[in-house]
Formats: C-alpha cells, structure tokens, sequence
C-alpha cells in the first residue's frame, strides 16, 4: 500500500521540472537569439497607389521594446503588413515589393520580395525591421523599397508601369 505514495510524488515533480523548463526556455531563448533584453524596432508606414504607380514618402520611427514583445507578438504578424485602403475590383493588381536596407557600416541586406494580388487602388504598407533584419547596432540605416506592378483590365489588357523606388533613412541609438 505504500507504493502509490511515491509515484504520486514523483509525478507531481515531474510536472513541476517540466513546467519550471518550459518557464525557463520562454525567459530566456527571445533575449538569447535578440542579444539583449532590450531591441529597437522600426516601423516603415508608406502608400502604394496602383494604376498610376505613385508612393508616399515613407516615414520611420523606430522605438525599444523588450525581446519578449517582439519574439511574441511584433514579430508574428510578419515583417510586411499590407492593409487595402481604397481598393476597387475594376481590374486586377500584381504587386511585387522588394526591399534592401543597407547598415551603418555602408553594407547591404537583400530582404527579399513580396508578391502582392488584388484590385486596383490605394493600399498602406507597413515594415517591421529589428535585430532578424540585421537592425542591431546604434548608426543610420537606409532601406530601399522597390515597387513594381502590372495592372490587367477586363482580363485583356496587361499593363506594365515603371517601377517606382521609396527611400527612408531612420537611425538607431
């Protein structure tokens, strides 16, 4: 009869190990692979008006948060968020946005492209960059935007529109 005692205890330990690791790996993996409790993250805000291919001047802020916040909730959503603004389905968009930042030591990091496809119209973009985008140490960075879509009407008529570039300087200290 004294031999359901102890496996009763050494279960409660076990899950008590286990609930105290998990603890442990979420307290400190997000601070590990940032570098630092604290992180800048930017955020890039521009308009893109397709048809006539026009951009807004983009505008940077850059701000601290904790590795926490950005591992967990900044980071999910994904590093190019797009929200349609004024959108109509008179024809059909594809959007290809292409970004490079270049650091304070003058190098360049390619983030890739972005494929984008839906109706005409206006639509905000918004880019998160932080320490997985290589934005780590205090300077000015530079990132580049490059736009550039084809705008089908009726199903018949592709048209190609020049590419249109969007630069935006924010600094880190």
């Amino acid at each position: 009869m004294s031999a359901p005692a102890p496996k009763k205890k050494s279960r409660k330990g076990l899950l008590a190990l286990v609930v105290i690791v998990i603890a442990a790996i979420v307290l400190v993996i997000p601070p590990a692979l940032a570098g630092a409790l604290m992180v800048p993250v930017s955020k890039v805000v521009f308009n893109e008006t397709t048809g006539s291919l026009s951009a807004t001047q983009a505008t940077a802020n850059v701000s601290l948060v904790t590795a926490y916040e950005y591992y967990f909730s900044i980071k999910t959503g994904g590093m190019l968020r797009t929200s349609d603004t004024n959108v109509n389905s008179n024809g059909n968009t594809t959007i290809k946005i292409d970004l490079k930042l270049t650091n304070p030591s003058g190098g360049q990091v390619d983030l890739g492209n972005t494929n984008i496809n839906g109706g005409i119209g206006t639509r905000t973009h918004t880019i998160y960059l932080s320490v997985d985008q290589g934005v780590r140490v205090s300077g000015s960075y530079t990132l580049s935007i490059g736009i550039i879509a084809s705008v089908t009407v009726g199903g018949i008529l592709e048209v190609n529109i020049p590419p249109v570039v969007v630069t935006t300087t924010f600094t880190v200290s």
